[in-house]
C-alpha cells in the first residue's frame, strides 16, 4: 500500500483539510491502496521515513528535504490543493509520484 503524508504546522487544519481533499481526489477516480495521512510538521524528522509521498503545507527545510531525498520520498507542493487554486497541478505530481514508485517496483 502506497502512503502519503500531509503536514503543516500544527497538523490540524490544514493538512486534515487537505488530507481529506486528496483521500477524495482518489476516491472520485476509483484509486484504491493508498493511504492519507495528516501530521504537524514537528513530526515529520521521527516519521517521514515510513512514508511514500510527503505533501507540505509547511515549507519543508534543508533537514527534511535531505532526508526526503534519502529515502526516495517525493515532495510535493500541497498548498494548491489546500488553497484549491488549480489542484490538479499537485494532483498530477502526486500520482506521478506513486506511478513512479510502482515502475521502481516499490
Amino acid at each position: 500500500m502506497a502512503k502519503i503524508v500531509v503536514a503543516c504546522g500544527s497538523g490540524v487544519a490544514s493538512s486534515e483539510a487537505t488530507a481529506s481533499r486528496i483521500k477524495d481526489f482518489f476516491e472520485t477516480n476509483n484509486v484504491k491502496g493508498i493511504s492519507v495521512d495528516a501530521t504537524d510538521f514537528k513530526q515529520l524528522p521521527e516519521i517521514l521515513h515510513n512514508y511514500d509521498v510527503y505533501v507540505w503545507i509547511a515549507k519543508p527545510n534543508q533537514q527534511l528535504e535531505e532526508l526526503a531525498k534519502e529515502n526516495n520520498i517525493a515532495v510535493v507542493n500541497g498548498m494548491p490543493i489546500f488553497m484549491n487554486m488549480n489542484p490538479e497541478k499537485s494532483y498530477k505530481e502526486i500520482v506521478q509520484a506513486l506511478n513512479n514508485m510502482q515502475a521502481a517496483g516499490r
